[in-house]
């Protein structure tokens, strides 16, 4: 399989969702529902219909994300037109454009860094560091709960899919930079998420820490790739210049609640 396609698959695993999400999984279509308005959390990661059903499954998902934002992923091929035209008539719109990128583990050379150390989280307090550098990298993100955070630290050191990790200045141990990797072994592909830097150590090298120990982690497991979709005018470009390649784009579709 194509990057791209392994890269579509890995949405369609929704272990992680948290249990107010209902899962509504049959070939045609994959979507989540949840009272909260999050788009993550209110997604449909797959579509496999012809044309003439598009509108019942757009309304279906429609009543299920009554009160909520609405998200569709929706890759960039010919034959996803159909459903970007009722979606367009259902009052849905191109919202956020991402780069299908990924590389391969072998092919990946990993920049010097200096004064930089990256560890792996695996405790409360670096977790916590984790989530205050998301905090800064990308202002207006959610305040996370207590009870998220203890979530979280039990994916990152009781199961098996789900790994952190946080880069330190050598010298002060401030946090600068964190991201995350979803393990999926069977595809023996590492899904990346959530890389981002605190604006005054952006330059130092501490994202290239970061994604170095999650491609490292990747390939002691064996894994063939690591990728992610990159935002087009934001992560893209850093990620390209780290080497990895394009293979297509995805965009969100999005609707407001009514």
């Amino acid at each position: 399989m194509r990057p791209d396609d392994i890269l579509e698959m890995t949405q369609w695993d929704y272990f992680w969702v948290p249990g107010d999400v209902r899962v509504t999984d049959r070939p045609e279509l994959l979507y989540y529902s949840c009272p909260r308005d999050t788009p993550l959390l209110n997604n449909v990661p797959r579509t496999r219909a012809e044309p003439e059903r598009l509108p019942a499954l757009i309304d279906e998902v429609s009543r299920a994300h009554e009160k909520v934002r609405s998200r569709w992923l929706v890759r960039h091929l010919p034959a996803w037109e159909p459903l970007e035209r009722a979606l367009g008539a259902a009052g849905y719109a191109p919202s956020v454009e991402t780069v299908a990128s990924a590389i391969d583990v072998k092919e990946y050379e990993p920049r010097d860094v200096q004064g930089i150390v990256v560890r792996q989280v695996l405790d409360m307090p670096t977790l916590r560091d984790c989530v205050a550098v998301s905090e800064q990298a990308f202002p207006g993100s959610r305040a996370v709960t207590e009870e998220e955070l203890a979530r979280d630290l039990e994916n990152c050191t009781k199961g098996t899919r789900v790994q952190r990790f946080v880069a330190y200045d050598s010298a002060s141990q401030r946090p600068l930079s964190s991201g995350g990797m979803t393990l999926f072994p069977a595809l023996r592909f590492g899904f990346l998420w959530a890389g981002g830097t605190i604006p005054e150590a952006r330059g130092r090298g501490a994202y290239s820490a970061v994604l170095r120990a999650r491609v490292d982690r990747a390939r002691d497991l064996g894994f063939a790739y690591v990728g992610l979709y990159a935002v087009t005018d934001t992560s893209a470009p850093i990620v390209l210049r780290q080497g990895f390649k394009r293979y297509g784009a995805m965009t969100y579709w999005e609707r407001p609640p009514h």
